[in-house]
Order: structure tokens, then sequence, then C-alpha cells
């Protein structure tokens, strides 16, 4: 039996926002340093209600699209890859994004330890990996895993999607909002078949970041991204 997924016209509306602002900055029709309209004058546009415009700014600025800029609205950071935020690209080259694997599991050592949850627990896993459009040089390789205790069969539902995900989904799956991070960033040695796969040498490193969210609870989601490190840089805003 097939599990369909439900969204109120106002999530769906909030959703439209976010991906109408962020297709504008990756066009680059909205560039780096530009300061966005208003909230007053996004709301004249999209003919929506303020709050709906507020959460697509907030969401906007936790994927690290734009930043808050105290009292003065929010600044243009950039195109950003989807679930890491801090990482820039250093190509002007479009790129694809491809869903690789979706698929039920049981949690390795490392992932259960980083999940907070006994070793052989269900997890689900996300695999996916990122590629030039025009050369079709593969840049990325990225697993997610989502603890799966637990889950009804709506929230497995929104994590076996085979389409892209966002930290909203993973909120609604969990019900539960997500407070926090902790990444770990590197540069390793790759493997020989990850040379062979990024068609690099094998004393080029790659740049890998682990990153771990979590609720006040638990965390929900642990998340590894290898990427060419001559195509990603780590960008961080930090503000007091």
């Amino acid at each position: 039996m097939s599990t369909v997924r439900t969204m109120t016209t106002r999530s769906l509306r909030h959703r439209e926002v976010r991906e109408a602002i962020a297709a504008r900055i990756a066009s680059a029709e909205l560039a780096p340093g530009d300061r966005l309209p208003s909230e007053r004058a996004l709301q004249e546009q999209f003919g929506c209600a303020r709050s709906v415009i507020r959460q697509a700014l907030a969401a906007l600025s936790r994927d690290g699209w734009i930043a808050s800029s105290n009292q003065r609205g929010y600044t243009v950071l950039g195109p950003r890859i989807p679930w890491i935020s801090r990482l820039r690209l250093l190509s002007d080259e479009p790129w694809t994004l491809t869903i690789d694997d979706v698929r039920e599991d049981v949690a390795r050592d490392d992932v259960a330890e980083a999940l907070e949850i006994p070793p052989g627990a269900p997890v689900i896993v996300r695999e996916s990996h990122m590629r030039a459009t025009a050369s079709g040089e593969r840049w990325s390789v990225g697993a997610s895993y989502y603890p799966a205790e637990g889950l009804d069969a709506d929230a497995a539902a929104i994590l076996m999607t085979p389409d892209e995900m966002n930290y909203d989904d993973i909120e609604s799956a969990y019900g539960r909002r997500i407070l926090g991070y902790r990444e770990i960033i590197r540069a390793r040695a790759p493997s020989p078949s990850e040379a062979e796969a990024f068609a690099i040498s094998d004393r080029r490193p790659l740049i890998e970041v682990r990153r771990t969210s979590r609720t006040t609870t638990a965390p929900v989601s642990t998340f590894t991204f290898t990427g060419r490190s001559d195509r990603f840089e780590a960008d961080y805003l930090i503000q007091s």
C-alpha cells in the first residue's frame, strides 16, 4: 500500500516562496552582497501573509542562502549546496545533484555513535552524488542516516522519498525542531576507489564534512559529505 504525503496550503506556499527566492539567487538575479527586498515588499510580490515570508526567509537563512543583517533585513550569501550550507563551490559550471539510493539498513558503529543509538539499530540511508553538468566530472558524494526506530508510516515515507529533502522535511518526519549541528571538517587522502571515481591523483586531498543535526532531545540525522578539495571551500559567517 502506498503512503500519500499531504501538506497544508500554507506549507506549500512557504516552499514556493523559498524556492522562488533561491532560484533568483542561483541564477545571479540576486548576487552575493545584495540586500533582499523588505518583508513587506516580498509580501506584496508573492501575495501571501507576512508569516509565510518570515518562514521562507528563516529556511533560506538556515540553509545558508542568505544572512540576517540585524535590523537591516537580509543579505544574499550566494548559492549553496543542499545539506551543506557552509560549503561554497569554486566553479561556475552548472551542476546536478542525483539521489543514488534510498533504503532501510542497520547502523554501523560510527553512525550509531553519532545518532546515539545502538549499533545495528534500524536507520534510513540516503546516498547521492554531485557532478558537473557539462563535463560530467564528479565533484562529491554524500550519505545521510536517520534513526528509524519508532517512525510511523507517514514519517518513514517522508524520509524515503526519492526526491531531494531539506531540514523542514526532517522536522516534519520527527515532529521536532532542529536546534543545532555538530560539524567536523577535515582534509584526507582519497582511497584508490575514490581517486578513480573523482578522476584525481591519489595525492590530491578530499574535503570531508560530517554533520550531525539534533533537537532538544536527540540527533535526528548524520550526514557525511566527501568532495574534491579543488571544487569546494568552507565558508562560515559567525556573528555575535
